[in-house]
């Protein structure tokens, strides 16, 4: 049975093939004047708009109820499933000079996730921004797209809001505790030795989990918003209540975000390995020099 599709062209593509046919048409009756030197110039800019579009940029989008292609005329597609992608976010990639193409194209919604198979170098999950294609990104991603002009103005104003009134969260958990209950025992198990051989160091690991918003709060609790669930560690000696001589590392575990009715959450598929090599770390270097002189250079 065939998905059903939708599509939404690339507009940087069409437009940059618009103007290399422009030029080469202009190329072509400078031809016919007999003015070699314009038809040479002016041939080369049309293949350069034509070509490198063509090769680097994808030509159209493809949206299904399971995630959203790029196609390219001579790469190999790019792809993201919806349950991979924790966060999308309007940016601008401009390159910092004010000119009509930066207008015209530097817009974008980046998803923030892994892609299906192997990431090339050209793949950077950057749709570029038109009304269809935020229409469809709307339709079928369950989630909010950030990063729209006085976002942060509106956010303020909904927080007034909340203070002087009670919020209950009406989306539901059922999705997002058991990962957080997962993700806990797995964090447990990598943190096990990591424990041990502190312990007969004289060395102390104290383990907390916590839910960090956009604005970087440390909460207790789930909030009523977007959140990363964090893995916070503090190493010291036993006993140790001096700030100064604690080692905070903290660790990405879930990224999770507000869907239409419920949480969602996307793996962090690097949190063991950072973890481990972090802690790996510290303690190697806490055995060489001494946990005051790993706090003095931190």
């Amino acid at each position: 049975m065939n998905k059903k599709r939708n599509f939404a062209l690339n507009k940087l593509f069409n437009y940059c093939v618009i103007i290399g046919l422009l030029l080469a048409r202009v190329s072509y009756e400078a031809i016919l004047e007999k003015d070699p030197a314009w038809a040479v110039g002016i041939g080369i800019a049309a293949l350069l708009f034509i070509i490198l579009p063509s090769i680097f940029t994808p030509f159209c989008y493809s949206f299904d109820k399971s995630g959203v292609s790029f196609y390219y005329v001579f790469l190999p597609n790019e792809r993201y499933l919806w349950k991979d992608v924790y966060a999308i976010e309007v940016e601008n990639i401009s390159s910092g000079r004010a000119s009509v193409l930066d207008l015209f194209y530097a817009s974008v919604f980046s998803l923030k996730g892994k892609g299906v198979g192997k990431t090339r170098f050209y793949m950077t999950g950057n749709i570029r921004k038109s009304f269809r294609t935020k229409y469809l990104l709307e339709k079928y991603w369950d989630g909010t797209i950030t990063g729209y002009l006085f976002e942060d103005t509106k956010k303020w104003i909904a927080k007034k809001k909340a203070k002087k009134q009670t919020v209950v969260s009406q989306h539901l958990t059922d999705e997002i505790v058991p990962m957080e209950r997962e993700i806990r025992a797995n964090a447990r198990e990598w943190l096990d030795p990591f424990i041990s051989d502190a312990n007969r160091s004289g060395i102390e690991i104290k383990v907390k989990y916590c839910y960090v918003t956009s604005d970087f709060d440390e909460l207790n609790s789930r909030p009523d918003e977007g959140y990363t669930y964090t893995l916070c560690t503090e190493i010291a000696r036993l006993g140790e209540t001096d700030e100064n001589r604690i080692i905070v590392v903290d660790i990405d575990l879930l990224y999770v975000r507000l869907g239409k009715t419920a949480y969602r959450g996307v793996h962090n598929d690097g949190a063991k390995e950072e973890l481990e090599s972090t802690l790996s770390y510290i303690l190697d270097e806490i055995s060489k020099n001494g946990i005051e002189a790993v706090c003095d250079d931190n």
